[in-house]
């Protein structure tokens, strides 16, 4: 079977960005380049022309994300090289679009920089049928995801908060130096340097060098200070400090100490590097209760009072 005999192909806007105003949401609407990530939404733009229509889907033609295809939930315009397909089963649901998007994505092998996928994308072979699992998917939903965990709590003043130590409040140690060809794929996060996917950088055959509930904070490098805090056991490696707090503290009142770590990393650069013996010594600034210790608990409840709290609270053993 061909994707022709499932979808209607035609070409898109073929719209030049740089041409077109650029506004932010909710003015505008989509507009669609090549792009690899991001549903190939690169921008919010101002056009006077046909959108296309909520539940198509798009491909790019050509470049690097060459045959990336997404099924676009709002009206949308087009950059140049990327078609769009319209199903011609008007009843066919968003699971199986998003199932044929793969098997598109999975022939990308077959073209590059010097073989697009113009006139050929509606000749692609596809399967003759849709597996019987695909309609028993269910689609996750982000309803109710910005929900807080509780009402929202005013920041008290800075002024009045103390400043400590990191070592005395948190257990700090550094992580071990391993290379690539130390490890083999396997099931155990391996935290480095990297200021993305909560520092985890790839899974890996190592049984974990430190337990869960608490932070991780690379010393150098581009992530240098992007602290995040850990939920499972994981293996750290040695470009990464990790903080274990020295008292019983919840995990929403960990990530408030996370973010304050993260102020302090303009501190340090290349040739000023935050090792061990200079983290320890660092010192952050917190709210404190009566008896002048971190008031743990308030910072709890001001993290439950911030939009989305309410799905880390419920990851909260």
């Amino acid at each position: 079977m061909k994707l022709s005999d499932i979808f209607d192909l035609r070409y898109g806007h073929s719209l030049e960005l740089n041409a077109l105003r650029q506004v932010s949401p909710p003015d505008g609407i989509n507009f669609v380049s090549r792009a690899m990530r991001n549903n190939g939404v690169t921008a919010r733009v101002l056009v006077d022309v046909e959108p296309g229509q909520p539940g198509e889907i798009t491909v790019a033609l050509g470049g690097n994300g060459v045959l990336s295809s997404f099924v676009q939930p709002e009206p949308f315009v087009c950059g140049r090289d990327v078609m769009i397909l319209a199903a011609k089963n008007p009843e066919m649901s968003t699971v199986e679009k998003l199932w044929w998007c793969r098997c598109i994505w999975e022939n990308r092998y077959r073209f590059s920089y010097g073989r697009q996928a113009n006139r050929t994308l509606g000749s692609l072979a596809v399967p003759d049928e849709v597996p019987a699992w695909v309609s028993e998917l269910k689609l996750p939903t982000y309803n109710g995801l910005s929900q807080p965990a509780g009402p929202p709590v005013a920041l008290s003043p800075t002024e009045a908060w103390r400043l400590f130590a990191l070592d005395d409040i948190f257990t700090v140690r550094k992580g071990k130096r391993l290379t690539k060809a130390d490890r083999e794929p396997g099931g155990t996060r391996f935290v480095g340097a990297s200021e993305k996917n909560n520092g985890i950088t790839d899974l890996c055959d190592l049984e974990p060098n430190f337990d869960r509930h608490c932070l991780t904070v690379p010393y150098n490098g581009n992530s240098v200070g992007i602290a995040f805090y850990q939920d499972e056991p994981f293996f750290a490696s040695d470009d990464v400090q990790v903080l274990t707090p020295k008292t019983d503290v919840s995990r929403l009142a960990l990530l408030f100490a996370a973010a304050v770590i993260r102020f302090e990393r303009g501190r340090f650069t290349y040739g000023y590097k935050w090792n061990l013996t200079r983290m320890k010594k660092t010192q952050i600034r917190l709210p404190v209760n009566s008896d002048g210790d971190p008031d743990w608990d308030y910072m709890d409840t001001v993290m439950r009072g911030l939009p989305f709290s309410g799905v880390v609270a419920s990851l909260q053993s």
